[in-house]
């Protein structure tokens, strides 16, 4: 069956498409209800999901923090500030393709890809504090 394309899921595409960085759902969700005052988190949530599942965007994972959604679904890594939570691409370090397609030797695990999320300081947080 094919999926069909909502308004609903198109003003959340643009939603994400439109954030200067990583938006959480609910930074979404405040854009879209601007639009369609009567949606539902859950229908974020649900066309998020269906968006991330169809390769569209991406959803990152990151540990004590909520989910967020990237509008560039090509593989890169990210930074996160551990004083103010800016979020963001990094774009000094390029993917390291080989350690997808990896089969770790000791454990047979299979490695089909990877996320890192690297933790330090933005540079704001760093003027702040004299860094």
């Amino acid at each position: 069956m094919d999926e069909r394309n909502t308004k609903q899921k198109a003003l959340v595409l643009q939603a994400v498409r439109n954030h200067h960085s990583h938006p959480t759902a609910e930074e979404v969700y405040l854009e879209v209800v601007k639009e369609i005052p009567n949606i539902s988190l859950t229908t974020v949530y649900r066309n998020l999901n269906k968006l991330a599942q169809q390769g569209v965007i991406k959803r990152l994972l990151i540990p004590d923090q909520p989910d967020r959604f990237e509008k560039n679904p090509t593989k890169h890594y990210h930074v996160c500030c551990k004083v103010c939570g800016s979020f963001d691409d990094l774009e000094d370090v390029d993917y390291d393709y080989s350690m997808d397609g990896f089969l770790c030797k000791k454990s047979g695990f299979f490695i089909e890809s990877h996320d890192i999320i690297f933790k330090g300081l933005c540079f704001n947080c760093q003027k702040k504090n004299n860094i």
